[in-house]
This record gives structure tokens, C-alpha cells and sequence, in this order.
């Protein structure tokens, strides 16, 4: 099975969130509903503190415990790509899904009554295979990137309170 994944240059994310509006602008997400969203740590004490940016979406993950918790089966992985899709048909809005991930990646909305996610912009990348998801493209830093084969040889350097990547092997890799 092929799996689509993230790549994100942690050194190269400057916090200006360019990722999440054009999330929201592609996805026409209400304003409480993020799809992406930029994460800032801060760390260290003067005269040396950091501060730094991670940006975050659904990873798609080999073994989503989103899909698992899923009591009417709304939430399904394709074989093609490896993409994880909520159903809006099929979701009832119970939230299990958004208890379960480790990441926060599935949202409710409080419009529709269900559960929401990032879907890697599924209608870009399966169009004509040549367009990028609209986070990758509005990125001001070049700090993510996708792979159209992903392989999961661990998340690389991740941020201090990344969910252990053992829990759902996400397809995430960060440089």
C-alpha cells in the first residue's frame, strides 16, 4: 500500500501560520474549526531561551486509533494512498475519535455536529497527481513538505511532547 506523508523542517517553521490560513481557506472551515494549527514551545531560561514553531495536521498514521475508536465505521484509511477520511455521512459527532488521537487532530464542529480533520487535500492531490495540499504550497519558509511515498523509519527529530510515534505510527517525519 503506498502512504502519503508530512515532512517538516522544524528549523525552518518562523510561527507565521501562513500553513493554517490557507488550510482554512482551501477546507472553508468555520472559524473555530483548525484543521492545521501552529504550535509554539518555549524552552530554556535566559540567557538562552527558545522558542519553537511546530505545524501540525492529521498524519494519517499507519495504525490510526481514530479509526479505531470509530463505533459507526465513518472513519476509513485508503488502500491507494494511505489518506484517512471521516465520512460525513456515516459520523454521528460522538467524538470518540477526537479522545482517541494522540495528536488532537480530529475537530468537532460545533455547526454540523460532527468530527472534521485534515483530508491531506485529498480533492488537490488525487485531481491530476501534480498539485501539492495547500499547506505545503502557502508555506513562507518552506518548512513542510509531503512524499507521496512515505516510508516509516521513525519521526526523526520530534518536538518534547510529540505522542509516542509507537502508539499509531504516524506518517510524519521531522528534519
Amino acid at each position: 500500500m503506498a502512504q502519503y506523508g508530512w515532512e517538516i523542517d522544524l528549523a525552518r517553521c518562523t510561527g507565521c501560520k501562513t500553513c493554517a490560513i490557507a488550510c482554512k481557506a482551501e477546507n472553508n472551515t468555520p472559524l473555530t474549526t483548525n484543521y492545521r494549527e501552529v504550535v509554539t514551545e518555549e524552552s530554556g531560561t535566559y540567557p538562552n531561551p527558545r522558542k519553537e514553531f511546530i505545524t501540525m495536521a492529521c498524519n494519517h498514521c499507519a495504525e490510526p486509533a481514530c479509526m479505531a475508536s470509530c463505533p459507526v465505521g465513518a472513519i476509513t484509511k485508503r488502500a491507494s494512498d494511505g489518506i484517512v477520511l471521516i465520512d460525513q455521512d456515516r459520523c454521528v459527532g460522538c467524538r470518540y475519535c477526537v479522545w482517541a488521537c494522540p495528536y488532537g487532530a480530529p475537530r468537532y464542529n460545533e455547526s454540523t455536529g460532527k468530527v472534521e480533520k485534515c483530508t491531506f487535500c485529498v480533492h488537490r492531490v488525487s485531481a491530476n497527481g501534480t498539485l501539492n495540499p495547500a499547506c505545503v504550497d502557502a508555506c513562507v519558509g518552506r518548512a513542510i513538505k509531503y512524499t507521496r511515498d512515505f516510508t516509516a523509519n521513525g519521526v526523526g527529530k520530534a518536538p518534547a511532547r510529540f505522542a509516542d510515534p509507537n502508539l499509531t505510527h504516524p506518517s510524519i517525519r521531522f528534519v
